[in-house]
Formats: C-alpha cells, sequence, structure tokens
C-alpha cells in the first residue's frame, strides 16, 4: 500500500503553485513550448489518429507555451478548437488556425479567436482535450485556477459518453507527489501529463473509482 503525505490545504497549495509562476522568468514559457510540442507531438498520433479534433488551449501569461503545440497540430491535420468562456462557467469552443484573428473575451488575460462558438456536443470526433493546470499530482488530481469550468467541462462530457483522455499541461516542477492536496468530489482526474520533460501515462488512484 501506498503511503501519502498529509494534503496541505487546497487553497495554500494553489497559491504557492500561483507564486512560483509569478516567479518565473519571461524565457520560461516559451522554451517550455518547445519541449511540449516536440514530447506531445511524437506521442499524440499513437493515441489518436490525424482527422481528430483537439480541444486545447491558448496560453497565457506564465503558462507553459502552447503555441508550438498547436501549430504542430495542425500541420498533422488535427482540427484544433480552444476555449471560450461562459459566464456561467460553461466552456463553449472555437475552432483555431495561426490566421485566426483574437478578439477579447470573459477574462482580459485569456485570448479567444475569433469565429463560430460551439459546445463540445457539436464538434466531430473530439478525441483528445488539453487540459491547463497549475499542477497535477501522480494520480491525476489536478490544481486549477479555482473558477470549475474544466471539472464542469470534463464531467459533462464523461456523462455523454466520451472518453477522450484528459492531458494535463504543466511545468515540471508542478508534477507534484501523490496526496499534495486533497481531491474534491468534483475534482476530474487527468489520464496524462505533459511537461517539459515527457508525456506521462497517470493511474488512476482509487478516489476517483
Amino acid at each position: 500500500m501506498m503511503d501519502f503525505p498529509v494534503p496541505a490545504p487546497k487553497e495554500l497549495v494553489r497559491e504557492k503553485y500561483r507564486r512560483l509562476r509569478r516567479e518565473l522568468p519571461p524565457t520560461a514559457p516559451p522554451a517550455a513550448g518547445a519541449s511540449l510540442a516536440e514530447h506531445a507531438l511524437s506521442s499524440v498520433p499513437g493515441l489518436v489518429p490525424p482527422g481528430s479534433t483537439v480541444a486545447a488551449y491558448l496560453s497565457a501569461g506564465r503558462e507553459p507555451g502552447t503555441l508550438p503545440l498547436l501549430h504542430g497540430l495542425r500541420e498533422r491535420g488535427y482540427d484544433v478548437v480552444v476555449p471560450i468562456c461562459q459566464p456561467d462557467r460553461r466552456l463553449l469552443w472555437c475552432r483555431w488556425s495561426p490566421d485566426a484573428p483574437l478578439v477579447p473575451g470573459l477574462f482580459p488575460s485569456v485570448p479567444e479567436p475569433a469565429g463560430e462558438r460551439m459546445p463540445a456536443a457539436e464538434l466531430p470526433r473530439l478525441n483528445l482535450v488539453l487540459v491547463p493546470a497549475l499542477a497535477v499530482d501522480h494520480t491525476g488530481v489536478r490544481m486549477g485556477k479555482g473558477g470549475g469550468y474544466y471539472d464542469r467541462f470534463l464531467s459533462g462530457l464523461r456523462a455523454a459518453g466520451n472518453t477522450a483522455p484528459a492531458v494535463g499541461i504543466v511545468y515540471d516542477h508542478e508534477f507534484a507527489p501523490a496526496g499534495s492536496w486533497p481531491a474534491d468530489h468534483f475534482d476530474q482526474p487527468m489520464d496524462a501529463v505533459l511537461t517539459p520533460s515527457g508525456w506521462k501515462t497517470l493511474p488512476r488512484h482509487p478516489v476517483y473509482s
């Protein structure tokens, strides 16, 4: 049986990872982005076929950069969509392309492309979800920013019968030991984690069974 550390209060852990991100140098996101793309683009074709829809996101601030990955997915024939935040904490989706103009969204710091907004049910062949995170532990428990958008989205996706893998994207130091913070009942687990050092498939902890 595995021994887990006593989890710290979730908000304290969230603030710790927020602070660590703020302290990263401006060179960190693009450097991470190049490595993320290299590892993901060697893993994704073995997981989902070209022609599939990949739900990704446009990174902002000190998040690991996602633009190289989005470009690479498009070049390999994937249909890339990115989230559009709604006032009721729902996500709609919009197709992304390198020449898509960006428009103001609900949150000024989160870029959104112009174009048709669609619910997940209208996305054909949605076979992979790339998820932003502040941290992910070794059993797939994700630390988000606290809005609940992705937990709601993934819960609805699973309820509709879509089992597309959910992959949390974080820096290496944000891939945390199991049990580093408590898992809430509404938390949706990650099936894998992508860091600048590689793609790692994760086991499911019994908390989710």
